[in-house]
């Protein structure tokens, strides 16, 4: 896992390698996330994904102080649990049955009805709606991707989802 870090980023004689700070960190990484997760893998997820994010910082943060950095980290990792905790507790809050029946409820539209609809979507609709959705960006990054305006993804998601609803309702 190191080498793919550790190939493409400029080393200082002042700044500690990627490799270093995956050693020195990753235990405490681990830990911090199990902490909010208590989940091995969902955890090592998020250890992974933390240090995807400070990869693309990291010449910036490189020469930072050793606790500066891992107060960073242990920042960045958080913010990945808590993201992934959120996600995990919304799959649980469809999923929990009736207390009364016992049966699970779910909504009258499948999964493959959904995709089908979304596949019916124009380009910009179904863009915001898979780089949103699919792939977890915040509006910030996906104005980045796309080159428009915060206010013009806010709109295309609300256009996409008034659209995605409209065509669920005809076709279902």
């Amino acid at each position: 896992m190191e080498a793919v870090y550790t190939s493409d980023i400029p080393q200082t004689e002042t700044s500690i390698t990627f490799e270093e700070m995956y050693l020195l960190n990753r235990k405490l990484m681990m830990h911090t996330a199990m902490k909010i997760l208590n989940n091995f893998a969902d955890a090592e997820d998020c250890v992974s994904e933390a240090f995807l994010r400070a990869s693309k910082i990291f010449p910036k943060i490189s020469h930072l102080e050793r606790p500066k950095l891992t107060s960073l980290l242990v920042i960045i990792v958080r913010n990945a649990a808590l993201d992934k905790y959120r996600a995990n507790k919304r799959v649980v809050a469809l999923e929990e049955p009736d207390i009364d029946t016992g049966t699970y409820y779910t909504d009258s539209y499948s999964f493959d009805s959904v995709i089908e609809a979304i596949g019916h979507l124009k380009d910009e609709c179904r863009d915001v709606l898979m780089l949103k959705f699919v792939y977890g960006y915040n509006t910030r990054e996906m104005s980045d991707i796309l080159g428009i305006t915060s206010d013009n993804i806010y709109k295309r998601i609300q256009r996409a989802k008034a659209e995605l609803a409209r065509i669920i309702e005809k076709e279902g």
